[in-house]
């Protein structure tokens, strides 16, 4: 199978007809040069032999295009340089060679976009194309930082609810009635989060009535 090598095109994509399977559009969409929108259909895992002595391993985006396209994120990632004076594409890492046939541009072959727009949204998109451009490659973590929440085995995680204090049940019921009648606070169904209260020192008061006079003086 031949590749289209574009570097006016921001990813990698594969033909829908190339593949035996059927495939239903994802939510994800592409654009061509002239602004119109490209249907994708997910992943295709694909290995390929350029002629360099070693394997190139990708992620294409399965597109309703005429032809596989090989973009500038394929070409970047593994230091390939387009030499479009003598034909060929350079492996810089091996300095290896490889020769390519050129093709005339025709209506039918077109870039891949993932951005289309000037506007300047369009141009801080651009600006971290990691963020519209999916991934060809596993990325690699640089950090140990690891968010998660652990749901089996056993229950969600939650607060089991428990009984307050005698003392502290009957300072919060007299807070909560000061609250409804001045219109602070409604009832309600259900209780979001469990209720905390601590017991302050008559200090702490002191110091806090000293603090409101000495902001209105």
């Amino acid at each position: 199978m031949q590749f289209l090598v574009d570097t006016g095109s921001d990813l990698c994509v594969f033909p829908r007809t190339a593949l035996r399977e059927r495939r239903s559009p994802t939510s994800y969409k592409l654009y061509a040069a002239n602004g119109t929108a490209i249907a994708t259909y997910g992943f295709a895992h694909l290995e390929l032999n350029l002629g360099l002595r070693r394997a190139y391993q990708w992620r294409f985006i399965v597109a309703d295009v005429t032809k596989a396209i090989i973009g500038v994120d394929f070409l970047s990632f593994y230091g390939l340089i387009v030499d479009c004076r003598n034909h060929r594409l350079i492996d810089s890492t091996t300095t290896l060679t490889t020769p390519a046939a050129a093709v005339l541009s025709s209506n039918t072959i077109s870039s891949v976009k993932t951005l289309i727009g000037e506007t300047a949204y369009h141009q801080l998109l651009r600006q971290f194309p990691e963020i519209t451009r999916p991934a060809g490659t596993d990325r690699v973590i640089h950090h140990g930082t690891v968010h998660h929440i652990r749901t089996t085995p056993g229950p969600p995680i939650s607060c089991a609810p428990r009984r307050l204090a005698p003392d502290k049940l009957l300072i919060a019921k007299e807070q909560f009635a000061a609250m409804l009648k001045n219109g602070t606070a409604r009832p309600s169904e259900t209780c979001a989060e469990p209720l905390t209260t601590r017991i302050e020192s008559p200090v702490a008061e002191y110091c806090r009535a000293l603090i409101g006079w000495f902001s209105q003086g």
